[in-house]
């Protein structure tokens, strides 16, 4: 059998201690669960949290069109699954200990022994952060301490629930995995051609771990790195004052300046100077100007100045790893992890899935995009009524 972590289960599982969501009584909703309202003032705080998170993430997540509606959408959907939950656990007559409550606050609390302000470590103010980010967020110690005992009872459910369904990750299914990313990874068209026509799925799931498999493990190089920005709206004077300095760059590195002195004093990338300019290229992923320098050049070797459509590079080769090549072995764990949360996951969708059936479920939130959608379909109907 494949080993996998013990802490599968809980990966998978909904998060739910974080400190996400005001727990203040208000008689507005989003939507009842069983006659048990969903507060608007949860759903609000919580989508506000997850658009901070793609804010720092992925902004260009949100530059598209009803972004917020679709975040919207999945947030609320959630909170609907985790009230199912909750009262699937009440029913079920989970048992939680004072001590598994008093475990998950000190979990909690323990995210706080760093002081945001300073940077460092300092134990003694973590409770006195914990009880600020409780004001915060509205909520009393003893509100938290029921929120902590809904998710402790929530989390003891589901891995009875999970235990009782899912079937263990055996050997044999990580090396049927395996032979379907390795068919991909070794372009075989008979499997490729087969497996398209008996599972798309699978060829869909067997290319991307491919893909994945492949950035982990093809040729690589650590280079430093001096980079100057040209744009295109720049002047062409501009552009070849750019040349002429890093032209002067290389220069002075052959004459013994110290590279590293150099990027610190030159290199035009703020985000390479926390690294001293060090950077690890991917074979086939730099423009191709750079690539083809950075793996032709020797360990130690300094490039002349590289014209690229983004600006003017100079490079120095630091490390060179050649490409992997990955056996079962090699993976067969983290294969069986793999197959394990997936399986996680889709139980516990399913019985998510069985819980909302048999609920009362009441959505009373509207959408901008939901509206657009109805306008369209009227429209769309009244035509096709026009031409009959």
């Amino acid at each position: 059998m494949i080993k996998t972590n013990k802490l599968c289960l809980a990966v998978a599982l909904l998060t739910l201690c974080g400190i996400t969501a005001s727990a203040k009584l208000m008689e507005a909703s989003v939507a009842t669960v069983n006659g048990r309202p969903v507060l608007a003032s949860e759903y609000d705080a919580y989508l506000e949290s997850v658009i901070s998170q793609y804010k720092a993430a992925a902004p260009e997540v949100l530059q598209q069109p009803y972004a917020t509606d679709m975040l919207g959408h999945e947030v609320l959907k959630e909170l609907i699954s985790k009230e199912l939950l909750y009262q699937a656990a009440e029913e079920a007559k989970v048992v939680v200990k004072d001590s598994e409550i008093d475990a998950g606050i000190n979990e909690i609390k323990s995210r706080f022994i760093i002081d945001e302000k300073t940077g460092k470590e300092d134990p003694k103010g973590a409770d006195k952060r914990f009880n600020e980010a409780l004001k915060k967020q509205g909520l009393t110690l003893k509100r938290y301490q029921e929120k902590i005992k809904k998710d402790v009872a929530v989390r003891k459910l589901m891995e009875e629930k999970l235990r009782e369904t899912i079937k263990p990750v055996e050997e044999a299914d990580a090396r049927e995995l395996y032979d379907r990313v390795e068919a991909v990874m070794k372009n075989n068209t008979k499997k490729l051609k087969a497996l398209e026509k008996e599972d798309p799925a699978k060829l869909k799931e067997a290319q991307l771990i491919a893909a994945k498999l492949k950035q982990l493990t093809a040729e690589r190089v650590l280079i430093g790195h001096i980079y100057l920005a040209v744009t295109k709206d720049m002047k062409p004077e501009d552009v070849k004052k750019k040349e002429e300095l890093a032209n002067k760059i290389k220069k002075e590195l052959d004459g013994g300046l110290d590279f590293s002195a150099a990027v610190k004093k030159y290199t035009e990338d703020s985000a390479a100077l926390t690294t001293g300019g060090d950077m690890i290229l991917i074979k086939g992923i730099a423009p191709k100007a750079v690539d083809e320098k950075a793996f032709s050049l020797a360990v130690g070797k300094v490039s002349a100045p590289i014209k690229s459509d983004v600006g003017y590079h100079i490079i120095k080769i630091k490390e060179k790893r050649a490409e992997k090549t990955v056996t079962f072995e090699d993976i067969a764990n983290d294969l069986g992890q793999y197959l394990a949360q997936q399986r996680v996951q889709l139980a516990m969708a399913e019985y998510i899935e069985s819980l909302y059936n048999k609920a009362d479920v009441k959505v009373t939130k509207t959408f901008e995009s939901d509206k657009l959608l109805e306008e369209q379909a009227a429209k769309a109907a009244q035509d096709e009524a026009a031409k009959k």
